[in-house]
């Protein structure tokens, strides 16, 4: 027999006030995927209509308001009557200026992780993920992906991505599209697909693989869009200007569950910011002249001192370090 969990017995739920035998009740009915999208919306109704049950928020107040009392103790202390009129209302306004902060910050953060299922990957680290629509996902290290908690694979297939990851996208028999949106203004726009995406600071880059995708992007405030097909590359600098190539490779996939970086002409310059963003390390180059020094092949290493000491050997450098900076010198 289903169990019968509804918006009120939810909202009982929230507030602390279940019993055991209605908490098993909706541990069964949230087993069923439809029922979590609801769970959420309920969730969300809730907190907006009581806020005063974000632990978090309250207890930085809590915190913030024992600070500001103890300021106003040292400030009474040093001040006369008249100065200390003023500083008092100086004071309350901050206060109040502070909280409003406070609560603003608190509510977004909120908001963002019950909105969004977000799935985050660190240094070194590959995750593999499946999204409702059977859309699969191989998330490089240190990238972020966030996908709609309600409506995603209904009323649209919208995602936003910051770092690398490859999508292998299902088609779905009303043509919706899949889009993969970035914060460097450019989107990925696709129907059934298979193609992977890479976007960071320093620029960006999509490879296609299979089926068909266009590039919607922004240029000196100007959009713009480029159709891809298989087996082209699309480089976006910083300031979004486009160059197209052919891809020479495209196993991204195995190469990161298998510990394997590839580069293909790959400047010292790019391969140090290629080790910050996947590991996390920092390395110096002693002169410009290294800098243009290039790296060709696949590399394996399990970490990031091992993949260093492979290049350091291959180019026949001196490796150093200072602090927790790597310094890569000519011999």
């Amino acid at each position: 027999m289903e169990s019968v969990v509804n918006r009120q017995i939810l909202f009982e739920h929230f507030a602390g006030k279940s019993s055991p035998l209605q908490k098993q009740s909706i541990e069964e009915w949230l087993k069923k995927p439809k029922n979590q999208e609801l769970f959420y919306l309920w969730l969300l109704e809730w907190e907006t209509q009581h806020p005063q049950y974000n632990p978090s928020v309250e207890k930085r107040l809590q915190d913030f308001r024992q600070i500001m009392e103890q300021t106003d103790q040292d400030v009474i202390t040093l001040v006369d009557d008249e100065t200390e009129q003023k500083s008092n209302i100086w004071l309350k306004v901050s206060r109040i200026a502070a909280a409003c902060l406070i609560i603003s910050l608190g509510s977004w953060y909120f908001k963002d992780h019950f909105q969004y299922q977000i799935y985050e990957t660190t240094f070194g680290q590959v995750d593999k993920i499946q999204l409702a629509d059977g859309t699969m996902v191989t998330l490089n290290a240190n990238s972020t992906l966030k996908v709609p908690r309600f409506g995603f694979g209904t009323k649209n297939r919208e995602v936003e991505l910051s770092g690398e990851a490859v999508f292998s996208v299902t088609h779905t028999p009303d043509n919706q599209k899949f889009i993969v949106k970035t914060k460097r203004n450019f989107d990925v726009v696709v129907l059934g697909t298979e193609f992977s995406v890479f976007s960071r600071d320093r620029g960006a880059k999509v490879i296609l693989n299979k089926g068909k995708v266009r590039l919607e992007y922004q240029e000196n405030q100007v959009k713009k869009e480029i159709t891809m097909r298989p087996g082209e590359l699309v480089k976006l600098d910083i300031s979004n200007h486009v160059q197209k190539d052919t891809a020479k490779t495209f196993d991204p996939i195995i190469a990161w569950q298998q510990n394997r970086l590839i580069f293909e002409d790959t400047n010292l310059f790019e391969f140090t910011q290629i080790m910050e963003e996947n590991y996390g390390v920092k390395i110096k180059l002693q002169n410009d002249s290294l800098a243009k020094r290039t790296l060709v092949g696949s590399y394996k290493a399990q970490n990031a001192e091992e993949l260093l000491n492979t290049v350091v050997e291959l180019l026949d450098l001196k490796l150093s370090k200072t602090g927790n900076t790597f310094v890569l010198s000519e011999k």
